[in-house]
Protein backbone atom coordinates (compact mmCIF):
# COMPACT_ATOMS: atom_id res chain seq x y z
CA UNK A 1 0.00 0.00 0.00
CA UNK A 2 1.75 3.41 -1.04
CA UNK A 3 2.38 6.12 1.49
CA UNK A 4 -0.38 8.72 1.93
CA UNK A 5 0.63 11.82 0.23
CA UNK A 6 1.18 13.73 3.88
CA UNK A 7 3.91 11.05 4.97
CA UNK A 8 5.69 11.46 1.51
CA UNK A 9 5.59 15.38 1.93
CA UNK A 10 6.84 15.33 5.28
CA UNK A 11 9.30 12.66 4.61
CA UNK A 12 10.77 15.00 1.61
CA UNK A 13 10.90 18.16 4.33
CA UNK A 14 12.85 15.97 6.65
CA UNK A 15 15.46 15.32 3.81
CA UNK A 16 15.73 18.50 3.04
CA UNK A 17 16.49 19.71 6.39
CA UNK A 18 18.90 17.65 6.71
CA UNK A 19 20.45 18.43 3.64
CA UNK A 20 20.17 22.54 4.16
CA UNK A 21 22.17 22.05 7.64
CA UNK A 22 24.70 19.68 6.21
CA UNK A 23 25.20 21.64 3.31
CA UNK A 24 26.10 24.51 5.41
CA UNK A 25 28.56 23.00 7.63
CA UNK A 26 30.45 20.88 4.94
CA UNK A 27 29.92 22.73 1.80
CA UNK A 28 27.94 21.28 -1.39
CA UNK A 29 30.74 18.96 -2.37
CA UNK A 30 31.27 17.70 1.07
CA UNK A 31 28.01 15.61 1.42
CA UNK A 32 26.66 12.78 -0.04
CA UNK A 33 23.26 12.03 -0.77
CA UNK A 34 23.58 8.88 1.39
CA UNK A 35 25.34 11.14 4.58
CA UNK A 36 22.27 13.53 4.44
CA UNK A 37 19.75 10.30 3.96
CA UNK A 38 21.26 8.78 6.81
CA UNK A 39 21.14 12.27 8.39
CA UNK A 40 17.40 12.64 8.08
CA UNK A 41 16.85 8.77 9.63
CA UNK A 42 16.04 7.34 6.37
CA UNK A 43 17.78 4.69 3.80
CA UNK A 44 19.79 5.81 0.62
CA UNK A 45 17.38 3.95 -1.43
CA UNK A 46 14.34 5.95 -1.05
CA UNK A 47 16.45 9.43 -1.98
CA UNK A 48 14.82 8.65 -6.39
CA UNK A 49 11.28 8.28 -4.73
CA UNK A 50 11.87 12.23 -3.82
CA UNK A 51 14.11 14.08 -5.68
CA UNK A 52 15.57 13.86 -9.65
CA UNK A 53 18.94 13.97 -8.32
CA UNK A 54 21.32 15.67 -5.64
CA UNK A 55 21.57 18.81 -8.02
CA UNK A 56 17.58 18.63 -7.73
CA UNK A 57 18.20 18.60 -3.18
CA UNK A 58 20.68 20.91 -2.99
CA UNK A 59 18.81 23.35 -4.56
CA UNK A 60 15.86 23.10 -2.86
CA UNK A 61 18.14 22.81 0.44
CA UNK A 62 19.64 26.62 0.04
CA UNK A 63 16.57 27.58 -0.70
CA UNK A 64 15.42 25.95 3.11
CA UNK A 65 18.98 27.48 4.73
CA UNK A 66 18.32 31.01 2.98
CA UNK A 67 14.77 31.17 4.90
CA UNK A 68 16.01 29.57 7.91
CA UNK A 69 18.82 32.28 8.38
CA UNK A 70 16.18 34.86 7.40
CA UNK A 71 13.88 34.23 9.11
CA UNK A 72 15.73 35.29 12.86
CA UNK A 73 16.78 38.45 10.97
CA UNK A 74 13.44 39.70 10.15
CA UNK A 75 12.00 38.92 13.16
CA UNK A 76 14.61 41.23 14.81
CA UNK A 77 14.11 44.40 12.79
CA UNK A 78 10.26 43.58 13.22
CA UNK A 79 11.08 43.87 16.68
CA UNK A 80 12.87 47.01 16.69
CA UNK A 81 11.78 50.66 15.99
CA UNK A 82 12.38 51.87 12.16
CA UNK A 83 15.32 54.18 13.06
CA UNK A 84 17.37 50.88 14.92
CA UNK A 85 15.92 48.25 12.31
CA UNK A 86 19.20 47.64 10.76
CA UNK A 87 21.11 47.63 13.67
CA UNK A 88 19.14 45.06 15.21
CA UNK A 89 19.27 43.14 12.04
CA UNK A 90 23.22 43.41 11.71
CA UNK A 91 23.72 42.58 15.61
CA UNK A 92 22.00 39.46 15.26
CA UNK A 93 24.15 38.66 11.85
CA UNK A 94 27.33 39.28 13.40
CA UNK A 95 26.41 37.65 16.75
CA UNK A 96 28.18 35.04 18.72
CA UNK A 97 25.45 32.66 18.29
CA UNK A 98 25.61 33.19 14.00
CA UNK A 99 29.33 32.88 14.72
CA UNK A 100 28.89 29.13 16.41
CA UNK A 101 25.88 27.81 14.35
CA UNK A 102 27.48 27.36 10.74
CA UNK A 103 24.95 24.55 10.11
CA UNK A 104 21.94 26.67 10.96
CA UNK A 105 22.92 30.05 9.42
CA UNK A 106 23.56 32.01 7.02
CA UNK A 107 24.10 30.09 3.36
CA UNK A 108 25.95 32.96 1.84
CA UNK A 109 28.44 33.07 4.22
CA UNK A 110 29.07 29.71 4.33
CA UNK A 111 29.37 28.19 0.94
CA UNK A 112 29.41 31.55 -1.47
CA UNK A 113 33.02 30.98 -2.68
CA UNK A 114 31.81 26.88 -3.26
CA UNK A 115 29.04 28.01 -5.24
CA UNK A 116 30.50 30.27 -7.27
CA UNK A 117 33.37 28.00 -8.44
CA UNK A 118 30.93 25.01 -9.22
CA UNK A 119 28.31 27.64 -10.95
CA UNK A 120 25.34 26.05 -12.29
CA UNK A 121 21.79 25.88 -10.77
CA UNK A 122 22.80 26.82 -7.34
CA UNK A 123 24.79 29.63 -8.00
CA UNK A 124 21.39 30.86 -9.95
CA UNK A 125 19.90 30.70 -6.94
CA UNK A 126 22.85 32.19 -4.63
CA UNK A 127 22.61 35.30 -6.91
CA UNK A 128 19.16 35.96 -6.25
CA UNK A 129 19.41 35.14 -2.44
CA UNK A 130 21.99 37.90 -2.62
CA UNK A 131 19.92 39.98 -4.63
CA UNK A 132 16.99 39.84 -2.39
CA UNK A 133 19.14 40.34 0.64
CA UNK A 134 20.48 43.88 -0.88
CA UNK A 135 17.05 44.64 -1.49
CA UNK A 136 15.79 44.24 1.76
CA UNK A 137 18.70 45.69 3.54
CA UNK A 138 17.72 48.32 1.50
CA UNK A 139 14.36 48.88 2.99
CA UNK A 140 15.44 49.46 5.85
CA UNK A 141 17.57 52.08 4.40
CA UNK A 142 14.88 54.15 4.04
CA UNK A 143 15.17 57.12 5.38
CA UNK A 144 18.50 57.71 3.30
CA UNK A 145 17.63 61.00 0.81
CA UNK A 146 19.27 59.32 -2.45
CA UNK A 147 18.15 56.27 -3.96
CA UNK A 148 22.25 55.59 -4.98
CA UNK A 149 22.95 55.95 -1.22
CA UNK A 150 20.47 53.72 -0.37
CA UNK A 151 21.84 50.85 -2.45
CA UNK A 152 25.53 51.72 -1.85
CA UNK A 153 24.80 51.32 2.03
CA UNK A 154 22.68 48.26 1.94
CA UNK A 155 25.50 46.64 -0.71
CA UNK A 156 28.22 47.74 1.46
CA UNK A 157 26.23 46.70 4.68
CA UNK A 158 25.97 42.99 3.74
CA UNK A 159 29.15 42.64 2.16
CA UNK A 160 30.81 43.82 5.65
CA UNK A 161 28.22 41.73 7.52
CA UNK A 162 29.03 38.69 5.15
CA UNK A 163 33.03 39.36 5.39
CA UNK A 164 32.91 39.69 9.00
CA UNK A 165 31.31 36.31 9.71
CA UNK A 166 33.71 34.88 7.36
CA UNK A 167 36.55 36.23 8.95
CA UNK A 168 35.49 35.70 12.42
CA UNK A 169 34.54 31.67 11.61
CA UNK A 170 38.00 31.50 10.27
CA UNK A 171 39.74 33.06 13.41
CA UNK A 172 37.67 31.48 16.06
CA UNK A 173 37.76 31.74 19.78
CA UNK A 174 38.74 35.35 21.60
CA UNK A 175 39.78 36.69 17.63
CA UNK A 176 36.61 35.92 15.95
CA UNK A 177 34.23 37.42 18.65
CA UNK A 178 36.91 40.61 18.43
CA UNK A 179 36.10 40.51 14.54
CA UNK A 180 32.27 40.51 15.06
CA UNK A 181 32.73 43.36 17.71
CA UNK A 182 34.73 45.28 14.95
CA UNK A 183 32.74 44.92 12.60
CA UNK A 184 29.42 45.79 14.21
CA UNK A 185 31.18 49.01 15.27
CA UNK A 186 32.37 49.75 11.72
CA UNK A 187 28.83 49.67 10.43
CA UNK A 188 27.59 51.85 13.26
CA UNK A 189 30.10 54.53 12.18
CA UNK A 190 28.95 53.99 8.87
CA UNK A 191 25.16 53.88 8.44
CA UNK A 192 23.82 57.26 9.79
CA UNK A 193 20.12 56.60 11.27
CA UNK A 194 17.21 57.21 10.28
CA UNK A 195 16.80 60.25 12.54
CA UNK A 196 20.34 61.39 11.24
CA UNK A 197 19.99 60.96 7.50
CA UNK A 198 17.07 62.97 7.53
CA UNK A 199 18.25 65.79 9.07
CA UNK A 200 21.88 65.97 6.69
Amino acid sequence: MPWPRQHKTETRARIVAAAAAAMREHGPDGISVAEVMKLAGLTHGGFYAHFGSKDELLTDAFERANEESMAPLAKSASGSSDVDQLRAVIDAYLSPWHLAHVDLGCPVAAIAPEVVRSGGRLQRHMSRAIHARIDWLRTLLSGRAKSEARSDDAVGALAAMVGGLVLARALGGNDGRNVLAATRRFLDRSLPSRTRANQD
